[in-house]
């Protein structure tokens, strides 16, 4: 049974998604990178919203290019987000299978190398 506590919950944070989506889109200012500001290095999470914003355009080219890791990882984070999202829904503890956590160890991996990577190159 979904409870409608954290149905609410889901709701207003996908209205919120919805709304920085569209005020990313009309004014071009996103969440500034604090580890970008600090270090003036770019942290592994940095182009995820230029990456989100190409891809509402259909632009997946570009979509790559701005974030290569999370882009070829989309289907699987996108699966991983809808298996989580259920279980909070029906108020279920999350069980992951080996593949899961397999491929959540890889994709991590990735990320950390993309990240250094990007700034030693």
């Amino acid at each position: 049974m979904i409870d409608r506590r954290r149905l609410g919950k889901v709701g207003l944070a996908a209205l919120l998604f919805a709304g920085y989506y569209e005020f990313v889109r009309h004014t071009g200012a996103g969440i500034p990178c604090l580890f970008r500001c600090v270090f003036r290095l770019r942290c592994p999470g940095c182009g995820i919203t230029h990456m989100l914003m190409a891809m509402g355009r259909g632009d997946f080219r570009g979509a790559f290019h701005s974030h290569p890791v999370i882009f070829c990882f989309g289907p699987f984070l996108g699966w991983i987000l809808i298996k989580c999202l259920g279980n909070y829904l029906c108020s279920r503890k999350t069980i992951w299978k080996k593949w899961e956590s397999s491929g959540m160890l890889v994709f991590l991996i990735a990320l950390i190398l993309f990240g250094i990577l990007r700034n030693i190159l």
